[in-house]
């Protein structure tokens, strides 16, 4: 069974804390599912025992739940973990069971009629109407849950959604792991160095790693994701760039390596059975049934606002490749620039007009010097300290836990970060919850996060450097860590797990604003060989191209964010086609780009097909508007590190996670609500 050591906190604050850690040596994947049967035997008996009871209390009802919850979520979460970032095939099978039992299981938790009423008569007693609002919102929250899960069908329709949700998770899972093994699938072996000219050092130090470990001389190029942007961005070799293209943009296709791992069926698939349930559940579509609980109102007002960013930025997006063209032929030779040159051309262009490039600023930022940076902006702006504890359990050698201390001196939480890329690690960079804050008998449970990303490894026992992107990357994700362990809620079911899904990007891209700060710069800087920090010249090149590209930027995200929404909203399973005609019509109004003849992005578009996204990628355009008139409110004062502006955010919108809607908490920070014209200045599509 996997074991976990809890260590108690004496705080300041006068209440009794204390960290829970996973120990990850004692995670076993064998007994995963008989764990996992256990546990949720127990959670059936536990859910008819709460149905059976004739009265309630907020403790029997909801701390007595979050209890079970939590040991059911210790396990199923480290296990869920390390198959992302650890992936084995005995842990990916136990997984695939065990999302298929889970699947069961929460559906018959949702659909639990005694448990149901059990809350819809607390709701109706005197004790409910003495509760503060956050807890009235738990229980409101878990009503509106079970009815959405069905609770009200008849038995028939209730047996087919179980079925559907079942199906879902295990089509879902298939889309992830064909990704992760599509990975593994293509490799390119090059003897001739000459061939990978422009690409950085630190990659094809990669790719000689890779040769030697596969017994090979030369080189082995992969589709991990820092190999594939580096080849693209860098390689001077337009055949090479053309073959990486292609190689990862069909990866998981009809047309890729491996034509097993085709996503292209499990796309209509799951669109079907999304369909399917928003039916049976009284929606339109499933985009209506996604919204349910998100800020936005409506498929309408989502379209409408994702339009009207369009229409704002289609028009500067097409002269900003207009300009990229021109260059393109005058100075590499490119007369028709085709999908795989326009990462390649935009980095020579940016270096010719701003004097500036990813591998001129690469060195400048250690991947050390950047964590200790971000460390003192949040010390400024909110009073944190933060430390690194090296006798935490850890499921790999380089990674890192840290904790997370207030200005008092109390411990608010940990974190861990696992910053690069390897063979069966999920592609991109996100942030997880390990174990949540929670207030119980023995004191406060504090909060632990996973920040995940997939740079560039470097040599053994050396430091990372990272590009400017890939630092704003790291501040991305490091934000949602803030939102997770620096919230103050003493419920699991009321912190930054349950935000609004169209919010919940808001304080990751508040972040994201001070790696554009020349102060902020030269605190995250150590050059490799000097150690000297930026030089203001350099880091004037950098803050001039900022809105470099911002609008073709802009609509790339919009053109996401349409086809995401119209695919739930428009695709009607019973005349099935081929998906990719929304693509097609969504291409036609926004993108300004050329179109892979055989494009297949759509069958690696994992936020939406396996990543919890569905129907919600325009969240990252909606969220940016928060983002962008929060950190205005820094702006305004004259002093982008006001610790007053700062303890205001932590306060009204860090700590009280979902206790309350996010649009009561923003109006509470801002005074009103959000306007857009704060994210057109940031973008640099207004004046």
């Amino acid at each position: 069974m996997m074991q976990y050591k809890t260590h108690s906190i004496d705080q300041k604050i006068g209440i009794s804390a204390f960290l829970t850690y996973p120990l990850w040596e004692s995670f076993d994947p064998a007994s995963l599912v008989p764990e996992l049967r256990l546990f949720i035997d127990e959670g059936r008996a536990f859910a008819d025992a709460l149905g059976k009871k004739k009265e309630h209390t907020f403790a029997s009802l909801i701390l007595a739940s979050e209890d079970h919850d939590e040991r059911l979520g210790w396990l199923w979460g480290t296990a869920m973990h390390l198959n992302n970032v650890a992936q084995t095939d005995l842990l990916r099978e136990a997984c695939k069971e065990g999302t298929q039992l889970l699947s069961e299981y929460m559906t018959d938790i949702g659909q639990h009629e005694g448990l149901y009423h059990a809350y819809l008569a607390y709701r109706g007693s005197g004790e409910y109407r003495t509760l503060g609002s956050a807890e009235k919102k738990i229980i409101d929250d878990a009503i509106d849950a079970f009815e959405r899960s069905g609770v009200g069908l008849p038995k028939e329709k209730k047996a087919r959604l179980k079925e559907i949700n079942k199906l879902l998770a295990g089509v879902e899972e298939n889309f992830e792991n064909n990704l992760i093994d599509a990975v593994e699938a293509w490799s390119k072996h090059v003897t001739d160095g000459k061939v990978l000219s422009g690409i950085p050092e630190e990659t094809r130090e990669q790719m000689r790693r890779k040769a030697t470990a596969d017994g090979l001389p030369g080189y082995v190029l992969t589709l991990s994701q820092p190999a594939v942007i580096a080849v693209i961005t860098h390689a001077d070799d337009r055949a090479l760039r053309e073959e990486v293209y292609i190689a990862n943009n069909t990866r998981t296709s009809e047309l890729g390596q491996d034509p097993t791992l085709d996503n292209g069926p499990l796309i209509m698939r799951i669109l079907a059975l999304r369909d399917e349930k928003a039916k049976l559940l009284g929606f339109a579509n499933y985009a209506e049934l996604s919204l349910e609980k998100k800020m936005a109102p409506s498929v309408h007002v989502v379209l409408g606002f994702l339009e009207r960013l369009a229409e704002k930025s289609y028009a500067s997006a097409r002269k900003e490749f207009g300009e990229l063209q021109a260059f393109a032929s005058a100075h590499l030779g490119l007369s028709a620039l085709e999908p795989w040159d326009i990462a390649y051309a935009s980095e020579k262009f940016r270096l010719v007009r701003y004097n500036v490039s990813d591998e001129e600023l690469r060195p400048y930022f250690p991947a050390t010097k950047v964590f200790r940076g971000m460390f003192d902006l949040i010390g400024r702006i909110y009073g944190m300290r933060v430390e690194e504890d090296h006798a935490v359990s850890v499921w790999r050698n380089d990674v890192k836990f840290y904790r997370v201390y207030d200005d008092k001196g109390d411990l608010r939480g940990g974190f861990y970060a696992d910053l690069y890329a390897r063979e069966k690690k999920r592609g991109g960079a996100w942030m997880d919850d390990c174990i949540q804050r929670r207030k119980i008998a023995s004191g406060i449970q504090l909060p632990i996060a996973y920040l995940n990303c997939n740079f560039t490894e470097p040599k053994s026992g050396s430091d990372g450097y990272l590009t400017h992107a890939e630092v704003e990357t790291t501040f991305h994700e490091f934000g949602h860590v803030l939102h997770h362990i620096l919230g103050k809620t003493e419920y699991a079911s009321a912190g930054m797990m349950h935000v609004e899904w169209d919010a919940v990007e808001c304080p990751s891209q508040v972040m994201e604003n001070w790696c554009w700060d020349k102060v902020m710069l030269r605190s995250l800087s150590a050059h490799r060989e000097t150690g000297a920090e930026i030089p203001d010249e350099l880091c004037d090149r950098l803050l001039s191209a900022k809105y470099f590209q911002a609008a073709l930027a802009t609509v790339r995200q919009l053109e996401f964010s349409i086809i995401d929404m119209e695919l739930h909203a428009k695709y009607d399973p019973a005349e099935p086609q081929d998906p990719r005609w929304i693509c097609a019509e969504v291409w036609k109004r926004v993108r300004v780009t050329p179109v892979y003849k055989n494009d297949r992005f759509l069958n690696t578009f994992s936020h939406i097909f396996s990543g919890g996204y569905s129907a919600g990628y325009y969240s990252y355009k909606w969220a940016e508007v928060l983002a962008a008139d929060i950190y205005e409110a820094y702006v305004e004062t004259g002093d982008v590190f006001n610790p007053g502006i700062g303890a205001l955010f932590l306060g009204e919108v860090l700590e009280v996670g979902s206790s309350r809607p996010m649009m009561e908490s923003f109006k509470k920070f801002r005074g009103r609500e959000p306007s857009e014209d704060a994210l057109l200045r940031q973008s640099g599509l207004v004046q």
